[in-house]
C-alpha cells in the first residue's frame, strides 16, 4: 500500500580488512512507501579484533518486485585505529516489504 509506514531488516558481514571482519544487523528507519523512497541504516558492528565500527548509510531507492519491494545498500563503516587505521565496506540487500 502506497504511503504506508514501514521498515526493513538487514544483516551481513563487512569486508575483510586488517586481518578481520565484523557482522552487523538491524532495522532500517521507518519511512513512507512511495516511489523512490529510501531508508537509513544506523548501528554498530560486532566486536572483533579489539574494537567495533559505527555506520550510518542510506539505501538505494525501492526496487519493486511482485507484491513488494526491497533496497540495495553499500557504504563504509567508521574508522578504527586498532590494530591499525582502517574501515570496512558493507554491501547487501534489505528484506522484502510486502505492501
Amino acid at each position: 500500500m502506497m504511503n504506508e509506514l514501514h521498515s526493513h531488516n538487514y544483516a551481513g558481514s563487512t569486508s575483510h580488512d586488517s586481518g578481520h571482519y565484523h557482522e552487523y544487523s538491524g532495522k532500517t528507519s521507518t519511512d513512507a512507501n512511495h516511489e523512490g523512497h529510501v531508508h537509513f541504516m544506523e548501528g554498530e558492528t560486532t566486536y572483533s579484533d579489539g574494537h567495533v565500527h559505527h555506520y550510518r548509510i542510506s539505501t538505494s531507492p525501492a526496487i519493486y518486485v511482485k507484491g513488494g519491494h526491497y533496497h540495495y545498500y553499500n557504504g563504509n563503516t567508521s574508522y578504527a585505529f586498532i590494530p591499525n587505521t582502517h574501515v570496512h565496506y558493507m554491501v547487501g540487500y534489505t528484506s522484502i516489504f510486502m505492501g
